[in-house]
């Protein structure tokens, strides 16, 4: 689990820097997989490391698609879900 929150900004190859303070941990955890969507709420977007979206994955899954809330937010986050490999230089 990360705390803070930390503006970055894309490169010109619309990837972003994962700040250094995360990066050693995310190799460690999740050997620099991870999995990027969009924040439902804030005009943000979030990173998970790749076990942990899975998890969070499993959650989504198993609300209901009748409930017109819980359908949106399945769709906005699963829909929206990007996987990436970190990079050397903490890329993604």
């Amino acid at each position: 689990m990360f705390r803070g929150a930390t503006l970055v900004n894309l490169d010109s190859k619309g990837r972003l820097a994962v700040p250094t303070r995360y990066r050693e941990g995310l190799i460690e955890d999740a050997a620099g997989q991870l999995v990027c969507t969009i924040d439902i709420h804030h005009p943000c977007l979030l990173l998970y490391p790749l076990p942990e979206w899975e998890v969070i994955e499993q959650k989504l899954s198993r609300l209901s698609s009748m409930n017109p809330v819980e359908r949106r937010v399945q769709r906005l986050l699963l829909g929206h879900a990007s996987e990436c490999q970190m990079d050397n230089a903490g890329a993604c």
